[in-house]
Formats: C-alpha cells, structure tokens, sequence
C-alpha cells in the first residue's frame, strides 16, 4: 500500500482558491466591470429560472399523457377480464379446454 495521502485535499484546495480569487478579482475590479459580471450573473441566472418552468411544464404534460395511457390500459384489461370471465373463457366443468376435452 501507498503512504501518499489522497488528492482529495488538493482537489478541494484548489476549488476554494479558485472561488477566493474569483471574490477578490470582482472586489477588486472596477465597478463597470463588476455590474457588467452582476448584469451577466443575473441574465444567467433568469435564464436557468426560465429553462426549469419549461421543463416542469414538459413534465407535467408528458405525466398526464402517460396517466390517460394507463388509465385506458387499465379499464381495456379488465373489460377483457371481465368478459373472460362472463364466457368462462371456453373452459368446461372439469377445467379443460373443449378442444382438449374432443382430444384435439
């Protein structure tokens, strides 16, 4: 086995050193700089709030498309369960089939 540790910390390290420059970079930056990565952050951010409504709406839509599929499926198989039943499905008293029982 190694005695390295793992690069996990690294890893980490290096994202939040990232994220720290990033904050420092926009502090430091003049103001129109920082509006304009504001006004860009905000236009994003509208855009994602956009992109979940649609999909949610996709969703919902593709739901109750499937819910009226299963519901018609359902109520097709047990008419046909039903109506099995009521025929006895071709069965005579000993459980055979008529086909069956002429040794067919």
């Amino acid at each position: 086995m190694s005695n390295r540790p793992n690069g996990g910390g690294f890893v980490i390290g290096l994202l939040i050193g990232a994220a720290i420059g990033a904050a420092a970079a926009i502090l430091l930056a003049d103001e129109e700089t920082r509006d304009a990565v504001i006004g860009r952050a905000r236009e994003a951010s509208n855009q994602a709030v956009d992109a979940t409504g649609d999909i949610r709406d996709r969703v919902g839509e593709a739901t109750a498309v499937w819910q009226t599929n299963a519901a018609d499926l359902y109520e097709r198989g047990r008419t046909i369960l039903e109506q099995a039943r009521a025929t006895g499905n071709g069965h005579s008293e000993n459980g055979h089939t008529e086909q069956q029982a002429d040794g067919a």
